[in-house]
């Protein structure tokens, strides 16, 4: 907290709710993000398909195998790569054949400590040409097909906090008392009153809200780096503006922390010790990919994405179907089926937004 509180000091006592969470999460010393050590995970304060089970890496590594063998060598892109587990767990189940299909491999992680990991991670895999950057900016245009993957990265980018008042729409700032943080109204800037204007969207009296109005414009780059012939995979928690703004669900928006799996509403505790995340507003990256020429082909939950993707022929083929004799691995691997297919978790809250263009629009 001190190092918090010794930042507003630096800024004058007062900043946007939007910058606060940006230095939490993001600060290069201190910010949750920034940690050499992963924060997700069974052990960590969250958990991600990608890392809560093997099955996840397994459907996308089928995926990238199509794409292989419709348009040949293709270029995978990890958009906040985290330590690289989900990639080591990636190439492991492509096999020497799968990896040979691959062009590039981009890990694009911000966090410097999390680069190092990501490196260490992926040193297994000599033979395949792996770059780690921070930026997805810093990497050379993609000579071919591309498939761009983003799991719960919208959702933690900072996002502005508003409530709407008798007199207007406010804008929440975090202000600094003594020691401590405490939330001021203000005016709110003109860039978030034309955000609501852009997706026709008012708030009702009361009602608390967020907004990334930046969220467009960096999937517009990620996307116009791509090319004309890829695929972007979008794993995150969201919602439709018309469904994410509706106060008879999100009367308080959407906005949660997370510290040793435990919910709190309180983005101003432990700054830099808990994750904050607010849904993703899918009608930003819709509107990224239309500027683009790109195309949508599904907004999916979870579970449905990882059915029409095929993991159960993948169960099928690896002995696990509904006729496997029920052992110790079949019960093992079931188990951790059921952790990304379970309609009470995150099968069903975790939607996958497939956008395309050129020749891999038929592919999934």
């Amino acid at each position: 907290m001190q190092w918090m509180l010794d930042e507003l000091r630096q800024r004058g006592g007062l900043i946007s709710f939007e910058e606060y969470m940006g230095l939490a999460l993001y600060d290069p010393e201190h910010g949750y993000y920034s940690s050499g050590t992963p924060r997700y995970g069974r052990g960590g304060d969250f958990l991600t398909a990608p890392t809560a089970s093997p099955w996840y890496a397994r459907v996308i590594a089928r995926v990238l195998r199509k794409i292989a063998g419709k348009a040949g060598s293709v270029d995978f892109v990890d958009l906040a790569a985290g330590d690289g587990s989900f990639l080591h767990s990636l190439l492991l189940e492509l096999g020497p054949e799968g990896r040979a299909g691959l062009g590039r491999v981009l890990a694009v992680e911000q966090s410097e400590g999390m680069r190092k990991r990501c490196g260490k991670a992926l040193g297994d895999f000599p033979e395949t040409r792996v770059e780690i950057l921070p930026e997805l900016r810093d990497a050379d245009e993609p000579a071919g097909p591309v498939l761009l993957h983003a799991s719960e990265l919208y959702d933690a980018l900072p996002v502005a906090r508003v409530i709407m008042r008798e007199d207007g729409l406010k804008e929440f700032y975090v202000r600094l008392e003594g020691d401590s943080l405490s939330w001021e109204e203000r005016p709110p800037r003109a860039e978030l009153r034309d955000y609501f204007v852009r997706h026709g969207v008012v708030l009702a009296p009361g009602q608390v809200a967020e907004a990334n109005p930046r969220a467009e414009d960096l999937h517009r780059s990620h996307l116009q780096w791509a090319g004309a012939d890829a695929l972007a995979l979008i794993l995150d928690y969201g919602y439709e503006s018309r469904r994410l703004y509706d106060p008879r669900g999100r009367f308080q928006g959407s906005l949660s922390c997370f510290y040793r799996h435990e919910l709190s509403r309180d983005p101003l505790k432990r700054p830099g010790e808990q994750d904050i995340t607010a849904h993703v507003n899918w009608d930003d990256l819709r509107r990224a990919a239309n500027h683009l020429g790109w195309e949508e082909i599904s907004l999916e939950a979870l579970t449905f994405f990882l059915i029409r993707s095929g993991i159960a022929e993948i169960a099928e083929g690896l002995g696990l179907g509904m006729e496997a004799e029920l052992d110790a691995r079949t019960l093992s691997e079931r188990q951790e089926l059921k952790r990304l297919l379970d309609p009470e978790g995150m099968g069903s809250d975790l939607k996958v937004l497939v956008q395309g263009i050129g020749r891999l629009k038929e592919v999934i």
